[in-house]
C-alpha cells in the first residue's frame, strides 16, 4: 500500500559521514541492490533500503524509504 506522507532519505548525502551504514543496521530490513542500468518500481516500502550500484558494481547510492 502506497502512502503519500512516504520519502526518500538519501544516505550518502543526508546522514553525516560520522554515522556510517554497517550491514548490522540492515538485519531485518527489507533491502534491494539495483544494478547500473536496471529499471525498477516506483513504490514506497517504508523501511526499504535500495543499495544502487554504479557500472563496476560498486555502490553509488544508499536510499532508505520513510513514511509518516
Amino acid at each position: 500500500m502506497q502512502n503519500n506522507n512516504c520519502r526518500q532519505l538519501d544516505v550518502t548525502r543526508e546522514i553525516p559521514r560520522s554515522v556510517p551504514l554497517t550491514l548490522r543496521e540492515l538485519t531485518g530490513r527489507r533491502v534491494r541492490v539495483v544494478p547500473f542500468g536496471a529499471l525498477i518500481t516506483q513504490e514506497f516500502i517504508g523501511g526499504r533500503v535500495t543499495i544502487y550500484l554504479n557500472q563496476q558494481n560498486l555502490v553509488r547510492n544508499v536510499v532508505v524509504e520513510t513514511c509518516d
